[in-house]
């Protein structure tokens, strides 16, 4: 560590005590955020952590598997995807990009951070909620789209181009390649787009702080107005609400490490930097599917590579840095401020909000009243309503036997009732739901699912005239619009995203009490489960231990033919049957206002 990093270290102790007594820390891993000195260090870097965690990383040559051929100066598209491989591949799709321009590196440098810290949290920590996000979540990065720029600390790249300025949008730039799609950079990524259903990307860039989103250089005279500030903006997008909210509360939980991210430097990008940038990547990303988005047509070159099936991307721009190359002691650690820890906050938000979901939230509590649980909804901007519902049965999302309040005091809004509520500086303080059932008499097993309906409010577009009447997002048309179907044949293999306005949580079941032993249709034998029985009949022959489940420490009481046999007062609640008996008798268990019982057909002589 430079004397440089003791000098921040002491200052965070003293302003914030000791963040150096981490759990993450150990060796390298988890201790100050060091800059490669080359993009093959950075390669090397990821692979090694492939090494490492194989089940969940994985790192590719990009290049190679589109046949796009060697980027000048002899190198390969290194890409990396981070997911729980068992679960799949076909789950929502994030992609980011390290810098198009070589010497803007905090995202570059700050994503391969992220992924080490994610991997440590998961893998070796045992985070739960991470967990869930690589279960439910497949992220591609791009380790760096400019390769040559960054080992050179220069914004072009081999040839002198500009890799921010050949997008098949109103490109290519002057300074970008003479044809769209020229670099090989390019090439591979609109690849990669076109095989993959991308819900969420960014492109990192320096030398501004700034949340940037399409348009670029287009539709310079339609206004949006923010709902949430009231700020006006020229080029604005259809789905500018969106953008615009999401950026909002992204710039918020950021935090102000680099400078604050609000109205002032969140927007359009021509508006927010000053200059158009016609050929960029957001714009392309976001709009360039032509046979979803007609009104774009002019701005496409659709001859040879078009329509462009993976747009539809809600892509941002940041722009991380007043100066493009900060020295390594502005990043930080996984514990210190630094850009790295912004670059993370970025990140996790942009993960999120690929598709909505619910969790829930602690343990179900009983009270006076009946049982309690919380759940929260995530992966969006707005709850418009949630409510719980209840069966006996497993089938509880498609066949409720009872629906808790309907929680809808958000509803329309653009922000509101979700886990990321006011989100500041790394930290939530989200609304958390919750509702108390009260439990019918005799019930045994209890089914919950929570449902919400989120981001409605962002169904109705920016200037409809201009763009038409549905969103350009392929992760806002999924949440809003039922009848929404896109299908594309990818690199994974088939790829499928159907339309839905109600998400649901995961099914919980809770035991409340009652007969677990002996099981419908089982053959016992001298107090042996022995094989399944065809239809619902359970046969006992010799004795049997009958076992219950009572809630709260509840005595339990064992009756044959409804006389008392026995009771227990602590778990695991049992009593053994081994009295003569034959034929069909009926075993009961009764536990507080619960009464559970079976029919039993038994032989046992008692001997």
């Amino acid at each position: 560590m430079t004397s440089r990093h003791v000098l921040v270290v002491f200052l965070a102790v003293v302003l914030i005590g000791n963040p150096l007594l981490s759990p993450q820390e150990g060796g390298a891993r988890g201790s100050w955020y060091a800059k490669p000195d080359s993009y093959a260090q950075l390669v090397e870097w990821y692979r090694s952590l492939e090494e490492r965690y194989p089940q969940v990383l994985e790192v590719f040559k990009a290049n190679e598997l589109y046949d796009t051929g060697k980027v000048a100066g002899d190198y390969d598209m290194w890409y990396v995807r981070i997911t729980n491989e068992s679960t799949g591949l076909h789950k929502p799709e994030i992609l980011f990009l390290g810098g198009p321009h070589g010497d803007e590196t905090v995202g570059t440098v700050g994503m391969y951070w992220f992924t080490d810290w994610l991997l440590r949290q998961v893998c070796d920590s045992g985070d739960r909620h991470l967990q869930w996000l690589l279960d439910h979540r497949e992220i591609y990065f791009v380790v760096c789209q400019n390769p040559y720029g960054f080992d050179r600390v220069q914004r072009g790249d081999g040839h002198g181009w500009d890799l921010n300025r050949e997008a098949d949008y109103d490109g290519p730039a002057r300074s970008g390649p003479p044809e769209v799609w020229g670099s090989v950079p390019g090439q591979t990524l609109k690849e990669f787009v076109n095989h993959h259903q991308i819900r969420v990307g960014a492109d990192f860039h320096g030398g501004a702080r700034m949340l940037l989103y399409p348009w670029s250089s287009t539709h310079r005279n339609v206004e949006g107005v923010s709902p949430l500030t009231g700020a006006a903006y020229s080029y604005a997008p259809p789905d500018f609400y969106f953008y615009d909210a999401a950026s909002l509360r992204l710039g918020s939980y950021m935090g102000w490490y680099g400078g604050p991210l609000n109205q002032d430097n969140i927007g359009p990008i021509p508006v927010t930097v000053g200059y158009e940038a016609p050929g960029s990547i957001a714009p392309w990303a976001y709009g360039a599917n032509i046979a979803r988005c007609p009104a774009e047509a002019p701005f496409v070159k659709n001859d040879v590579f078009g329509p462009y099936p993976g747009a539809g991307i809600m892509w941002l721009s940041p722009e991380m840095s007043t100066v493009k190359n900060p020295p390594e002691w502005r990043f930080g650690s996984d514990v210190i401020p630094g850009y790295g820890v912004e670059v993370r906050r970025f990140l996790l938000h942009q993960i999120d909000m690929a598709q909505p979901y619910l969790r829930w939230v602690g343990q179900p509590e009983w009270r006076a009243d009946g049982l309690t649980v919380s759940w929260q909804v995530n992966g969006s901007l707005v709850v418009d309503g949630t409510v719980l519902q209840w069966s006996t049965r497993p089938d509880v999302v498609d066949n409720p036997m009872g629906v808790g309040i309907l929680h809808d005091e958000y509803a329309g809004q653009y922000l509101g009732g979700t886990g990321w509520d006011s989100a500041w500086n790394g930290r939530t303080r989200g609304v958390i739901w919750s509702d108390t059932l009260a439990i019918p008499p005799n019930i045994t097993d209890l089914y919950l699912v929570a449902r919400a309906r989120v981001d409605q409010v962002y169904a109705q577009v920016l200037a409809p005239h201009e763009y038409g009447p549905h969103s350009y997002l392929r992760l806002v048309e999924e949440r809003t619009n039922a009848s929404f179907y896109e299908e594309l044949e990818g690199t994974d293999g088939r790829e499928v995203i159907e339309g839905q306005t109600w998400w649901y949580s995961p099914v919980m079941h809770i035991v409340l009490g009652g007969l677990t032993r002996p099981r419908m249709g089982m053959l016992y034998v001298n107090d042996r489960e022995v094989l399944p029985l065809p239809g619902e009949k359970t046969v006992i022959v010799g004795p049997i231990t009958l076992e219950a489940h009572a809630p709260d420490g509840q005595p339990v009481s064992f009756y044959v033919d409804g006389e008392l046999m026995g009771t227990d007062s602590s778990a695991p609640y049992a009593w053994t049957w081994n009295q003569p008996a034959v034929g069909r008798h009926t075993v009961t268990v009764v536990t507080g206002n619960l009464e559970d019982s079976l029919q039993v057909w038994i032989f046992n002589p008692g001997l």
